[in-house]
């Protein structure tokens, strides 16, 4: 039985390949996290975009908290079972008509996961709307077979390799406006991307990524961090613990990753029909 959506919502998440929107936390809440990030980047010089882009729940407690918030993982749970890793997370910002986009893309073709079942948690902690560029997705897509990527490492873009599918017919897009706080789901093999921020606010997201503890990864073992039901499998290791707010052994442990994540070693997944 269902913890929180209706048959609908799950019916339409199976067919279209997400679900938005969805109420998460206060926008109260995410101007909280939102102070976080901005202290962290006055107190040390660093962007938490460049220098912190991967396994971020780890580093801060409002995001080991957000990474188990109950609201968010019911959601989750109806999708892909009560066992849930959170395998990685980062934000997504972008700034006053600063130009940054994300290009058309698969989260799939590198996350190195099968079976595909990986949904990905989007929190809007600001407004995210089409004129400051909020993700857009190609519903259906997830049904179909994997898309061949073209690596073009913009500088405006978003992805760690610009990655970015051809001839994507964007009459067919859905915007995914959220207020913030709100939510929304995407499978990973959903088609999505965002165009650049045309107004005078900043942009600001924050993606969770989850998988079931069955889902193996193909490209060596690596870390992640149960957040609900309990681990059968034991095809990850587990993420280390944080001792607190800004611990350098996980400043140093989420470097580690992300370099392993963006190595040219891992290759985009070869196309073919979705499985």
């Amino acid at each position: 039985m269902a913890k929180c959506l209706s048959e609908k919502q799950l019916n339409d998440y199976r067919e279209q390949g997400f679900l938005s929107p969805l109420n998460g936390i206060s926008a109260g809440h995410a101007e909280k996290i939102r102070n976080e990030i901005e202290n962290f980047e006055r107190d040390t010089g660093l962007s938490i975009e460049v220098d912190l882009n991967f396994k971020t729940h780890l580093y801060f407690t409002l995001l080991v908290a957000l990474a188990q918030n109950p609201m968010i993982l019911d959601a989750v749970e109806d999708v892909i079972g009560p066992d849930i890793l959170v395998f990685a997370s980062n934000f997504w910002i972008k700034g006053p008509k600063d130009q940054k986009y994300v290009s058309w893309h698969q989260d799939s073709a590198y996350f190195g996961l099968q079976p595909h079942e990986e949904v990905t948690a989007w929190i809007a902690l600001t407004d995210s709307n089409r004129s400051n560029g909020c993700m857009r997705v190609i519903p259906g897509s997830h049904l179909e077979k994997a898309r061949q990527h073209v690596e073009t490492f913009h500088e405006k873009n978003l992805l760690a390799r610009g990655q970015s599918i051809k001839d994507i017919e964007e009459s067919h897009a859905v915007d995914l406006e959220l207020t913030a706080g709100q939510f929304s789901l995407h499978n990973e093999r959903t088609i999505h991307g965002s165009l650049a921020n045309q107004s005078d606010r900043p942009r600001i997201g924050y993606a969770l990524f989850f998988i079931p503890t069955y889902v193996r990864s193909t490209i060596g073992r690596r870390g992640a961090w149960l957040v609900r039901g309990e681990d059968r499998y034991g095809h990850w290791d587990v993420d280390p613990t944080p001792a607190g707010d800004r611990d350098p052994e996980i400043f140093k442990y989420m470097q580690e990753c992300y370099a392993r994540y963006v190595s040219a070693s891992v290759n985009q997944e070869a196309t073919g029909v979705h499985k």
